[in-house]
């Protein structure tokens, strides 16, 4: 009797063993619509995905030429855009990194990364509100925020609203046809400035003339709690370099700019401020 009991009890094990083995998530490659869990997702190249209400474990890859839409997403760790495509999502929480290669376009509202934002050479990141018909919300990064570099495409521009970075955000050697606004217009579209934890650096950007006229870089109305960096920016004339209504903990440092930066309202610094 007792080793008929033993022997039941193994085979129960070995039964749930079985099953969580059976109903572990598998790859899945997403060309339409995927809503359930999966442990790694692959948009194929010049292919669209839909991953409303999706849970992948591990990580998300968008190929190269494609699209990925997305409320109610949850990714384990990293999402990786390739180049030439475009990602929208709201209400998604990703795990570790956001990562998006040249031409890639980003649209996040409402939005966790875990770890860090990293974008290089993309075509525009927006944070916020990602459109007239969407709710909006604020995004969250964990650590570091970067945009760097430009691709060589007729619409270059980035618009950061509703933006909590615990680190460092860093806007370097972007040439822009449209424009950059950190903080820029944002109370006017019901949205919140940015706040950084550490330091704000936007270095080495160049406001070219696009298909509206010359463009400019605004950087207004954030909260920095350490530095705030501007410097070796250029405008074409008739663009605009503003640097207007920043709460700064340290130092603000306005330097090697030209034109010289506007200042519509007074930036405010714990320490030295240079950007007036």
């Amino acid at each position: 009797m007792r080793k008929t009991l033993v022997l039941a009890a193994v085979c129960a094990v070995l039964l749930v063993g079985i099953q969580s083995a059976t109903a572990a998530p598998a790859d899945v490659i997403c060309t339409d619509v995927f809503s359930g869990a999966a442990r790694d997702v692959t948009v194929p190249t010049d292919n669209d995905c839909d991953l409303s209400g999706a849970t992948v474990t591990r990580n998300v890859i968008v190929g190269p030429g494609s699209g990925l839409f997305a409320v109610g997403l949850t990714v384990g760790r990293d999402i990786i855009v390739h180049d030439d495509s475009d990602f929208e999502v709201g209400a998604t929480t990703i795990g570790h990194d956001l990562i998006a290669e040249e031409a890639a376009g980003l649209h996040l509202e409402a939005t966790t990364i875990g770890h860090d934002l990293r974008a290089s050479q993309p075509q525009t990141v927006q944070t916020g509100h990602n459109a007239p018909d969407t709710p909006g919300g604020p995004v969250r990064v964990g650590h570091d925020f970067a945009i760097e570099g430009s691709p060589n495409l007729p619409f270059v521009f980035d618009g950061l609203c509703n933006l909590t970075v615990a680190r460092d955000l860093s806007v370097t050697n972007r040439s822009v046809n449209l424009g950059i606004g950190i903080g820029n217009g944002c109370a006017a579209n019901g949205q919140q400035p940015d706040a950084i934890g550490r330091d704000l650096i936007v270095t080495g950007n160049s406001a070219l003339s696009g298909v509206f006229g010359p463009s400019s870089i605004n950087v207004n109305d954030n909260h920095v709690g350490r530095d705030l960096v501007f410097s070796n920016n250029t405008a074409v004339q008739g663009g605009e370099l503003e640097v207007s209504g920043n709460v700064v903990g340290r130092d603000a440092t306005c330097a090697a700019n030209s034109p010289a930066v506007t200042v519509n309202a007074p930036n405010v610094a714990g320490r030295a401020n240079t950007c007036g």
